[in-house]
């Protein structure tokens, strides 16, 4: 009784030990500025003037600074096939694939009807104006086919943003958030935070 007594309190005093080792999850707002392109480490997926704000990556995926990352943009007239994605991994965990996926793409006018109308119609939720002419649709929640699947576990805190304008198509497809986040929040506002820059045609 004593032993088993005593092996009761060995676990739960570990157990406590590991919940006061845990990291705080940080709910503070993303940045609403862009950051100093002069400062280190302070965008990825840059080249030249463009690139995505590390600290908005960190605090919507809850990756450190050493996060994996792919891609760059190119705004320039004949852009290489490979530019215009960013892809965000998590270097502690290979096999989950790519946490947050950003991509800018000309798609032309048809897009917006067989495609982008189609993810309100879903249940996407409109954005507010972001930029002229542009139009916006964001959710929280698993995704399949063309728009959010309402009535389902939000398993990974997953959320979507989309911005069309002019043909040309920026997503945001945040596929692992973070629990205790507001998920949608935080594609919005990294939407807010590059697209005045990324979608300047």
């Amino acid at each position: 009784m004593k032993r088993t007594l005593t092996l009761l309190l060995l676990a739960l005093v570990c157990t406590t030990l590991s919940a006061c080792q845990r990291e705080p999850v940080d709910l503070g707002p993303l940045p609403s500025v862009l950051p100093d392109p002069s400062s280190f480490g302070a965008y990825i997926c840059d080249h030249g003037d463009v690139g995505i704000p590390a600290r908005a990556v960190e605090l919507m995926t809850g990756l450190s600074a050493d996060m994996t990352w792919y891609g760059h943009f190119d705004l320039g007239p004949a852009p290489v096939a490979t530019a215009n994605v960013c892809e965000v991994y998590d270097p502690n965990d290979p096999d989950q694939g790519t946490v947050l996926e950003i991509n800018l793409a000309d798609l032309g006018e048809e897009w917006k009807e067989n495609v982008f109308d189609k993810r309100l119609q879903a249940g996407g939720t409109p954005m507010p104006e972001l930029l002229p002419d542009a139009v916006g649709v964001y959710w929280a929640g698993p995704t399949a086919d063309l728009g959010p699947v309402r009535g389902e576990a939000n398993t990974f805190n997953e959320a979507r943003a989309y911005l069309f304008r002019n043909g040309t198509e920026l997503g945001i497809r945040l596929k692992h958030g973070v629990a205790g986040r507001d998920n949608a929040a935080d594609v919005l506002a990294l939407m807010r935070l590059i697209a005045p820059t990324l979608m300047q045609r």
